[in-house]
C-alpha cells in the first residue's frame, strides 16, 4: 500500500485536472478512477489488496485533491 501512496500524490493532481469540466462530479470522479486504474494496468503496478478497497481509497483520495483545488487553484482569480 505505501508503494502506491507517491504514484497516487503524483497521477490524481494530473488526473482531476484533466477531467476538469463545470459540473458531472460523479462522472468526473468515474474518469479519475479510470485514468488511475488504467495507468497501474499499463505499468504493470499490481495491488497487493483488493481492488474495490483501492477503489473506497481513491473516493476519499479524489475528493481531498478536488476540496484542495477549489479551495486553493480554480477559485482563485
Amino acid at each position: 500500500m505505501m508503494a502506491i501512496l507517491p504514484i497516487l500524490k503524483d497521477v490524481l493532481p494530473l488526473a482531476v485536472s484533466l477531467v476538469e469540466r463545470p459540473g458531472d462530479g460523479e462522472a468526473k470522479k468515474e474518469e479519475v478512477k479510470e485514468i488511475v486504474f488504467s495507468l497501474f494496468d499499463d505499468f504493470g503496478i499490481d495491488l497487493s489488496f483488493d481492488d474495490d478497497i483501492f477503489e473506497h481509497i481513491l473516493d476519499y483520495a479524489i475528493d481531498f485533491v478536488v476540496d484542495f483545488f477549489n479551495d486553493r487553484v480554480w477559485n482563485h482569480g
